[in-house]
């Protein structure tokens, strides 16, 4: 497997989130972020080149942001830059990673072999329709179109199944988390904080300005949120949240495995199918 991907200066995470986006993952790693010993970071791509900006941003909201060159340098492999880059600014810091994409979560077990994971779920309808909000408030349906949710909801369903199956066989300690639980519950927040050992607390919207999320800041405040949108409150058409169904119905593996259900909107037709959409 090559050297190492951690020096010897860094600890193993405490812990990985293993996200569906638009899951609540952002809020909970700013939740989980409670001081600057205590860091999450979000999707900063560790495993590959070149790093997203996402991670200078947090960098330097952290207080410990790279200079230009320090940014620019190049480097021969993410291991590299890693040492390079991370590895001063981990030094006495308790730290984690979240990721969204199921592709990067079997590689950051091997990579940075965190002591546990929390799996970050929400009921898929919701997950699509809040996608398909999220774009129209960003003008962003040219690089995600509607098309790339009904992809990403379907592969990224099975692939959080899969791997909450692989981690079972290889021992490592996770927790599932909801959003609706973690949003409606302290007893739920309080359980997540017991299981990472992090007090949590932090300020949700961290980032989000700097992410072009700054309408959630606005919509949900500084502090976990009880307000779990529902269809009739998001600003998208008909035909869109009848996608969102027929997205609930084709993920209805990742529905059972998570204690949702596929028909919790309306029940569609198994032969239905809206036109552009097979």
């Amino acid at each position: 497997m090559g050297d190492p991907f951690l020096p010897p200066s860094v600890e193993r995470p405490d812990f990985y989130i293993a996200a569906m986006g638009r899951s609540g993952s952002t809020m909970i790693a700013n939740w989980l972020t409670s001081s600057a010993s205590r860091l999450v970071f979000i999707e900063p791509s560790f495993l590959s080149l070149p790093n997203t900006r996402l991670l200078r941003i947090q960098l330097e909201s952290f207080g410990i942001g790279p200079t230009d060159d320090e940014w620019n340098g190049e480097d021969a492999s993410a291991p590299a830059r890693f040492r390079r880059l991370m590895a001063p600014r981990l030094a006495g810091r308790r730290w984690a990673v979240k990721e969204v994409l199921c592709a990067e979560h079997s590689a950051a077990l091997d990579q940075l072999g965190p002591k546990r994971v929390l799996i970050t779920v929400r009921n898929i309808a919701d997950v699509a329709l809040s996608f398909f909000e999220k774009h129209r408030l960003q003008a962003n349906t040219d690089r995600f179109s509607d098309e790339w949710v009904l992809d990403y909801c379907t592969r990224e369903a099975a692939g959080l199944v899969a791997f909450r199956d692989e981690l079972t066989r290889r021992s490592i300690p996770f927790e599932v988390v909801r959003y609706e639980d973690f949003t409606r519950s302290e007893m739920h927040r309080n359980r997540v904080a017991d299981f990472v050992g992090w007090p949590g607390g932090g300020a949700t919207d961290a980032h989000l300005e700097w992410f072009n999320r700054s309408f959630e800041a606005e919509r949900h405040g500084n502090s976990v949120s009880s307000r779990n949108r529902q269809a009739a409150d998001r600003a998208v058409e008909e035909d869109l949240q009848q996608l969102a169904d027929i997205i609930s119905g084709r993920c209805s593996g990742y529905q059972t495995a998570f204690g949702y259900k596929s028909d919790n909107y309306r029940n569609v037709n198994a032969g239905e199918k809206l036109v552009g959409f097979q």
